[in-house]
């Protein structure tokens, strides 16, 4: 693949060596403010530095069309924008901290100049294998009662003793108003301002790589906010970023066939994979931004890795599992079919189309090779997500359950989840109890039912199954097979087994209310540890009967 970007490894000659887009301090006060504006007729810069004289500091402009000056800067704090033509007043694009004005349509972007660079001490963090991993996705604004990065790090010790492996940060990006979950970003190089500073950041990813957790990143480059100020360059149908294609949610829609939005991308690319020593990207909504073997999902997977070749890329393409990870970089995607089928069972009732204790539909969830998926670690599987109701609410709409039982589905999805062939994501407060209706708006982890016994109960039950996961190499590897698929009682076995076959797991799960005995066919002679109840059978190879509870299961290990 070539890449049809802007150079930047080798800028024109006249643009300086070393300057780039946005504003940069190169030390020693010489400070560089850059802009890509083609066929504009003339660029300045204003700024705290100049009393926002409109007249002190015009750019000159590159035969790439872009706009830049350098200047002397003593060391401090200073605020900024562009103007454009004499008349548009913009932020940054690539601004690294904003501050909102109250009344004016653009922010002031802000620099620092002689600031110390971050001291990172993450050296010798690398993240697991794919297949290895656990993630965790959550919203920085709720997972803590501080809604921030620091929040965040006061808990990585919490995360860690879970087993929690990577976080998935839900867009982080700076956005206008006081709350949203980010998926209309404005800044794509500035994290959201209430949630902390650059540094805080830095420090959130750093000490969550102390604690060996990687850190992924939810990307939204299908669209950006009316109010980023790419968006105030030209006219919608003139703009070289913007396409015409349209957006389902009424954004202006990024253009990735066109190189300005490609740099722009590479750029915001190369920035979080490798300034900020993110591990992973999850692309947001990668239908929309489409793929052709040059351009989209292709070209932003692939300049991915030339700047980060082991960087996690995820795609969320519930439209279709597996095309984009076989014809792009794209390392997997998410498999929200297993959520759909598992909810159905849990819930006793029909779910997006799927059926309840249809188990032969389920077994086909919990291969992934049956969404068309050609290795585990391709299939994010998962029981929740912010674009989902959470395992407690689905389960406790159901008239026809009792509440008290909703920890036992709850249980009963962990036992899936955690031992189907597939990456094993939760959605943070799963672990807990976390039951509330899916919002938009803030909606504060309850960290509270972490002191209530059920609570405790069930994060000791997804802690262990966790354990469970990260200590059986047969439960990270491809093998799966059923065992038992009794559709009129609702029960399933199946076996998981490592290649060299040091590790045989078999999984029965009953998603009736009764309890009953199944007859399971063991594959191999020898002592079962169970799991879940914590006890051994001396099992011979072939049908041994084993009781499983209503809305329960069992997993038994082989010992060695």
């Amino acid at each position: 693949m070539t890449s049809d970007t802007l150079e930047r490894t080798t800028p024109s000659a006249d643009l300086p060596a070393g300057v780039w887009l946005g504003a940069q301090d190169h030390g020693a006060g010489r400070v560089s403010f850059a802009l890509y504006a083609p066929w504009k007729k003339h660029v300045a810069v204003v700024g705290s530095f100049n009393a926002w004289d409109a007249a002190a500091d015009p750019l000159q402009v590159s035969d790439q069309g872009i706009w830049w000056i350098e200047k002397q800067l003593p060391a401090g704090s200073y605020e900024y924008q562009f103007v454009i033509d004499g008349a548009t007043f913009i932020a940054d694009p690539y601004s690294r901290a904003i501050r909102w004005i109250e009344g004016s349509e653009q922010p002031h972007s802000l620099l620092t100049v002689g600031a110390a660079p971050y001291q990172w001490g993450d050296d010798g963090f690398h993240m697991r294998p794919l297949n290895e991993q656990v993630i965790y996705e959550t919203h920085v604004g709720d997972f803590s009662p501080a809604g921030t990065f620091q929040g965040m790090i006061e808990r990585l010790p919490y995360l860690r003793d879970l087993g929690v492996t990577s976080l998935e940060l839900m867009p982080i990006f700076e956005y206008p108003g006081s709350h949203s979950w980010g998926y209309n970003p404005a800044f794509f190089f500035c994290p959201e301002s209430s949630y902390g500073s650059l540094d805080d950041l830095r420090a959130l990813i750093d000490q969550a790589h102390q604690h060996g957790i990687g850190i992924i990143l939810d990307v939204v480059f299908n669209h950006v906010d009316a109010s980023s100020p790419i968006s105030y360059l030209y006219p919608y149908d003139q703009n070289p970023f913007f396409s015409s294609d349209g957006n389902p949610w009424g954004f202006p829609d990024l253009n990735h066939w066109n190189d300005a939005c490609k740099q722009l991308l590479a750029d915001v690319q190369t920035f979080w994979l490798v300034d900020m020593h993110i591990d992973g990207l999850r692309y947001d909504y990668a239908p929309g931004i489409g793929f052709d073997g040059e351009n989209g999902i292709s070209f932003l997977t692939w300049q991915a890795r030339q700047v980060k070749p082991h960087a996690y890329l995820i795609v969320e393409n519930t439209d279709d599992y597996t095309t984009m990870v076989e014809q792009t970089e794209a390392d997997a995607s998410w498999h929200v079919s297993f959520k759909y089928q598992l909810i159905a069972d849990l819930s006793e009732q029909e779910f997006s189309d799927r059926q309840y204790g249809d188990v032969e539909a389920t077994m086909r969830e919990l291969d992934f090779r049956s969404a068309g998926y050609s290795d585990n670690a391709q299939a994010i599987n998962f029981l929740e997500s912010h674009d989902e109701q959470r395992v407690i609410y689905e389960v406790t709409c159901n008239p026809n359950i009792h509440p008290d039982t909703a920890h036992l589905k709850s249980k009963l999805g962990a036992i899936a989840l955690f031992t189907a062939a597939g990456v094993p994501m939760l959605y943070h407060g799963q672990e807990f109890g976390m039951w509330t209706e899916r919002t938009i708006d803030s909606n504060r982890l309850q960290w509270q039912l972490l002191e209530q016994q059920d609570g405790q109960d069930l994060h000791a039950f997804y802690r262990g199954m966790i354990q469970l996961r990260t200590a059986c190499s047969a439960l990270v590897g491809n093998n799966i097979t059923p065992l038992v698929l009794d559709g009129e009682r609702k029960l399933m076995a199946y076996q998981r087994w490592s290649d060299d076959e040091s590790c045989f797991v078999v999984t029965v799960l009953n998603f009736g209310i009764e309890t009953t005995y199944v007859d399971v066919p063991f594959p191999r002679a020898g002592t079962w540890h169970e799991w879940v109840y914590n006890y051994d059978a001396d099992y011979a190879a072939g049908p041994q009967s084993v009781e499983v509870p209503g809305s329960g299961g069992k997993v038994f290990v082989l010992r060695p």
